[in-house]
Protein backbone atom coordinates (compact mmCIF):
# COMPACT_ATOMS: atom_id res chain seq x y z
CA UNK A 1 0.00 0.00 0.00
CA UNK A 2 1.21 3.35 -0.92
CA UNK A 3 2.75 4.85 2.47
CA UNK A 4 0.88 8.01 2.10
CA UNK A 5 -2.60 6.34 1.89
CA UNK A 6 -1.78 3.74 4.91
CA UNK A 7 -0.61 7.41 6.88
CA UNK A 8 -3.81 8.92 6.25
CA UNK A 9 -5.64 6.22 6.98
CA UNK A 10 -4.08 6.12 10.28
CA UNK A 11 -4.76 9.81 11.09
CA UNK A 12 -8.58 8.59 9.94
CA UNK A 13 -8.76 6.11 12.45
CA UNK A 14 -7.16 8.50 15.20
CA UNK A 15 -9.96 11.30 14.41
CA UNK A 16 -12.65 8.92 14.39
CA UNK A 17 -11.29 7.54 17.62
CA UNK A 18 -11.24 10.75 19.26
CA UNK A 19 -14.37 11.91 18.54
CA UNK A 20 -16.74 8.59 19.63
CA UNK A 21 -13.99 8.64 22.65
CA UNK A 22 -15.29 12.15 23.60
CA UNK A 23 -18.76 10.71 22.91
CA UNK A 24 -17.54 7.76 25.26
CA UNK A 25 -16.10 10.06 28.03
CA UNK A 26 -19.44 11.90 27.98
CA UNK A 27 -21.66 9.38 28.27
CA UNK A 28 -19.44 8.22 31.55
CA UNK A 29 -19.78 11.14 32.64
CA UNK A 30 -23.71 10.84 32.82
CA UNK A 31 -23.26 7.73 34.08
CA UNK A 32 -21.36 9.00 37.21
CA UNK A 33 -24.63 11.35 38.26
CA UNK A 34 -26.87 8.39 38.00
CA UNK A 35 -27.34 4.76 38.43
CA UNK A 36 -26.80 2.65 34.81
CA UNK A 37 -27.62 -0.57 34.11
CA UNK A 38 -24.84 -2.91 34.24
CA UNK A 39 -25.63 -3.51 30.96
CA UNK A 40 -25.22 -0.02 29.76
CA UNK A 41 -21.66 -0.29 32.14
CA UNK A 42 -20.30 -3.47 29.38
CA UNK A 43 -21.33 -1.93 26.65
CA UNK A 44 -19.38 1.45 26.99
CA UNK A 45 -16.49 -0.69 28.33
CA UNK A 46 -16.83 -2.90 25.38
CA UNK A 47 -17.46 0.34 23.11
CA UNK A 48 -14.09 1.69 24.56
CA UNK A 49 -11.90 -1.82 24.23
CA UNK A 50 -12.83 -1.51 20.44
CA UNK A 51 -11.44 1.91 20.01
CA UNK A 52 -8.05 1.77 22.09
CA UNK A 53 -6.71 -1.87 21.36
CA UNK A 54 -7.51 -2.01 17.65
CA UNK A 55 -5.95 1.13 17.81
CA UNK A 56 -2.97 0.17 19.08
CA UNK A 57 -2.64 -2.71 17.34
CA UNK A 58 -2.73 -0.89 13.93
CA UNK A 59 -0.25 1.79 15.64
CA UNK A 60 2.16 -1.04 16.85
CA UNK A 61 2.30 -2.40 12.99
CA UNK A 62 2.94 0.60 11.83
CA UNK A 63 5.56 1.85 13.88
CA UNK A 64 6.63 -1.44 14.69
CA UNK A 65 6.86 -3.54 11.43
CA UNK A 66 6.20 -3.41 8.00
CA UNK A 67 3.79 -5.83 6.42
CA UNK A 68 5.10 -7.18 3.09
CA UNK A 69 1.88 -9.61 2.53
CA UNK A 70 -1.16 -8.92 0.59
CA UNK A 71 -3.49 -9.46 3.51
CA UNK A 72 -1.51 -6.76 5.15
CA UNK A 73 -2.22 -4.33 2.78
CA UNK A 74 -5.82 -4.44 3.85
CA UNK A 75 -5.04 -4.07 7.56
CA UNK A 76 -4.94 -0.50 7.84
CA UNK A 77 -8.85 -0.76 6.38
CA UNK A 78 -9.65 -3.66 8.75
CA UNK A 79 -8.60 -1.31 11.82
CA UNK A 80 -10.34 1.85 10.65
CA UNK A 81 -13.61 -0.25 10.03
CA UNK A 82 -13.89 -1.51 13.72
CA UNK A 83 -13.35 1.88 15.06
CA UNK A 84 -15.77 3.55 12.64
CA UNK A 85 -18.08 1.03 13.80
CA UNK A 86 -18.63 3.01 17.25
CA UNK A 87 -20.91 5.02 15.16
CA UNK A 88 -24.10 2.12 16.38
CA UNK A 89 -23.52 3.90 20.45
CA UNK A 90 -24.86 7.25 18.59
CA UNK A 91 -28.99 5.99 18.98
CA UNK A 92 -27.69 4.99 22.55
CA UNK A 93 -25.54 8.41 23.63
CA UNK A 94 -28.73 10.08 22.15
CA UNK A 95 -31.09 8.32 24.32
CA UNK A 96 -28.63 8.72 27.65
CA UNK A 97 -28.11 12.54 26.79
CA UNK A 98 -30.27 14.29 24.87
CA UNK A 99 -27.49 15.11 22.11
CA UNK A 100 -28.71 14.34 18.39
CA UNK A 101 -24.78 14.68 16.46
CA UNK A 102 -26.24 13.52 13.01
CA UNK A 103 -29.55 12.85 11.12
CA UNK A 104 -30.98 9.96 12.62
CA UNK A 105 -31.36 8.69 8.88
CA UNK A 106 -27.79 9.35 8.76
CA UNK A 107 -27.36 7.58 11.32
CA UNK A 108 -28.56 4.64 9.92
CA UNK A 109 -27.00 5.00 6.79
CA UNK A 110 -23.82 5.38 8.66
CA UNK A 111 -24.31 1.94 11.06
CA UNK A 112 -25.00 -0.21 7.62
CA UNK A 113 -22.51 0.89 5.73
CA UNK A 114 -19.96 0.54 9.34
CA UNK A 115 -21.16 -3.13 9.63
CA UNK A 116 -21.40 -4.40 6.03
CA UNK A 117 -17.67 -2.40 4.86
CA UNK A 118 -16.20 -4.30 8.29
CA UNK A 119 -17.55 -7.63 7.52
CA UNK A 120 -16.42 -7.32 3.46
CA UNK A 121 -12.54 -6.26 5.14
CA UNK A 122 -12.22 -9.31 6.87
CA UNK A 123 -13.67 -11.39 3.96
CA UNK A 124 -10.92 -9.81 1.58
CA UNK A 125 -8.22 -10.64 4.09
CA UNK A 126 -9.67 -14.60 4.52
CA UNK A 127 -9.58 -14.75 0.88
CA UNK A 128 -5.83 -13.36 0.42
CA UNK A 129 -4.64 -15.29 3.50
CA UNK A 130 -5.65 -18.29 1.63
CA UNK A 131 -4.57 -17.61 -1.40
CA UNK A 132 -7.30 -16.13 -3.18
CA UNK A 133 -5.46 -13.38 -4.88
CA UNK A 134 -5.48 -11.33 -8.42
CA UNK A 135 -3.75 -8.09 -9.36
CA UNK A 136 -6.73 -6.29 -9.58
CA UNK A 137 -7.72 -7.37 -5.96
CA UNK A 138 -8.08 -4.10 -4.78
CA UNK A 139 -9.96 -2.97 -7.39
CA UNK A 140 -12.57 -5.57 -6.53
CA UNK A 141 -12.11 -4.29 -2.91
CA UNK A 142 -13.06 -0.72 -3.52
CA UNK A 143 -15.81 -1.97 -6.23
CA UNK A 144 -17.06 -3.73 -2.77
CA UNK A 145 -17.15 -0.78 -0.61
CA UNK A 146 -18.76 1.40 -2.75
CA UNK A 147 -21.33 -1.03 -3.57
CA UNK A 148 -21.67 -1.21 0.32
CA UNK A 149 -22.00 2.54 0.27
CA UNK A 150 -24.71 2.48 -2.03
CA UNK A 151 -26.94 -0.05 -0.44
CA UNK A 152 -26.87 1.79 2.68
CA UNK A 153 -28.02 4.80 1.08
CA UNK A 154 -30.62 3.43 -1.04
CA UNK A 155 -32.40 0.94 1.74
CA UNK A 156 -35.50 2.89 3.42
CA UNK A 157 -34.51 4.34 6.70
CA UNK A 158 -36.08 5.15 9.82
CA UNK A 159 -36.38 8.87 10.92
CA UNK A 160 -36.53 7.18 14.62
CA UNK A 161 -33.69 7.54 16.61
CA UNK A 162 -34.57 5.03 18.97
CA UNK A 163 -34.95 2.32 16.40
CA UNK A 164 -31.24 2.53 15.08
CA UNK A 165 -30.27 1.48 19.18
CA UNK A 166 -30.05 -2.04 17.55
CA UNK A 167 -27.63 -1.31 15.51
CA UNK A 168 -30.64 -0.78 11.76
CA UNK A 169 -33.43 1.71 11.83
CA UNK A 170 -36.06 -0.52 9.56
CA UNK A 171 -37.47 -3.74 8.99
CA UNK A 172 -35.46 -3.99 5.38
CA UNK A 173 -32.26 -3.84 7.50
CA UNK A 174 -32.87 -7.64 8.53
CA UNK A 175 -31.20 -8.27 5.26
CA UNK A 176 -28.36 -6.45 6.10
CA UNK A 177 -27.90 -8.65 9.30
CA UNK A 178 -29.03 -11.22 7.19
CA UNK A 179 -25.73 -10.61 4.50
CA UNK A 180 -23.15 -9.85 7.58
CA UNK A 181 -24.11 -13.08 9.33
CA UNK A 182 -23.34 -15.12 5.77
CA UNK A 183 -19.92 -13.05 5.16
CA UNK A 184 -19.13 -13.37 8.89
CA UNK A 185 -19.58 -17.43 8.93
CA UNK A 186 -17.74 -17.36 5.04
CA UNK A 187 -14.89 -15.70 6.13
CA UNK A 188 -14.56 -17.78 9.38
CA UNK A 189 -15.09 -21.24 7.32
CA UNK A 190 -11.76 -19.58 5.00
CA UNK A 191 -9.77 -18.97 7.77
CA UNK A 192 -10.12 -22.20 8.93
CA UNK A 193 -9.75 -23.49 5.83
CA UNK A 194 -6.40 -21.65 5.96
CA UNK A 195 -5.11 -23.28 8.96
CA UNK A 196 -5.59 -26.36 7.56
CA UNK A 197 -4.25 -25.58 3.70
CA UNK A 198 -0.99 -24.20 5.71
CA UNK A 199 -0.06 -26.07 8.51
CA UNK A 200 2.80 -24.22 9.41
CA UNK A 201 2.97 -23.02 13.08
CA UNK A 202 2.82 -19.35 11.83
CA UNK A 203 -0.54 -20.06 9.54
CA UNK A 204 -2.38 -21.30 12.51
CA UNK A 205 -1.06 -18.31 14.83
CA UNK A 206 -2.73 -15.91 12.01
CA UNK A 207 -5.63 -17.76 11.47
CA UNK A 208 -6.67 -18.14 15.07
CA UNK A 209 -5.94 -14.70 15.52
CA UNK A 210 -8.18 -13.44 12.84
CA UNK A 211 -10.77 -16.14 13.48
CA UNK A 212 -10.87 -14.58 17.29
CA UNK A 213 -10.73 -11.10 15.41
CA UNK A 214 -13.68 -11.91 13.62
CA UNK A 215 -15.85 -13.65 16.79
CA UNK A 216 -14.77 -10.38 18.91
CA UNK A 217 -15.99 -7.64 17.19
CA UNK A 218 -18.91 -9.45 15.57
CA UNK A 219 -19.90 -10.26 19.63
CA UNK A 220 -19.05 -6.85 20.55
CA UNK A 221 -21.25 -5.02 17.91
CA UNK A 222 -24.11 -7.46 17.54
CA UNK A 223 -25.43 -6.44 21.23
CA UNK A 224 -27.00 -9.99 21.53
CA UNK A 225 -26.67 -9.99 25.25
CA UNK A 226 -24.84 -8.89 28.01
CA UNK A 227 -22.55 -11.45 28.50
CA UNK A 228 -21.71 -12.46 24.99
CA UNK A 229 -21.13 -8.71 24.50
CA UNK A 230 -18.58 -9.15 27.53
CA UNK A 231 -16.97 -12.54 26.16
CA UNK A 232 -16.52 -10.99 22.98
CA UNK A 233 -14.87 -7.80 24.60
CA UNK A 234 -12.45 -9.88 26.41
CA UNK A 235 -11.87 -11.82 22.73
CA UNK A 236 -11.51 -8.49 20.55
CA UNK A 237 -8.69 -7.88 23.41
CA UNK A 238 -6.80 -11.20 23.35
CA UNK A 239 -7.02 -11.12 19.54
CA UNK A 240 -5.80 -7.40 19.20
CA UNK A 241 -3.08 -8.31 21.67
CA UNK A 242 -2.08 -11.64 19.95
CA UNK A 243 -2.11 -9.34 16.45
CA UNK A 244 0.83 -7.24 17.91
CA UNK A 245 2.90 -10.18 19.50
CA UNK A 246 2.91 -12.02 16.19
CA UNK A 247 2.78 -8.96 13.57
CA UNK A 248 6.75 -9.37 13.18
CA UNK A 249 6.60 -13.18 12.39
CA UNK A 250 3.36 -13.80 10.73
CA UNK A 251 2.29 -10.57 9.20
Amino acid sequence: MNKIIARAVLIIEIIIALIFGAVLIDTCSIYRDANPSLSSIITVASLISAIIFPLAAHIVIRVKHRSNTPEGELLPFLFLSITFECVSFLPIYYIESGNLLLDPIMINVLIRFAFLTNALVFLFVSLLLIGVTTSNYISYFIISMVSALILSIMAPSSSSIQAAGSNFGSDYDVYFNFAIALITIVTIITLVGFAMKDKMRHSIEKSITYILFVIGNYGVFSKTSMIVTAISTVILIISSIMLMITSKESF
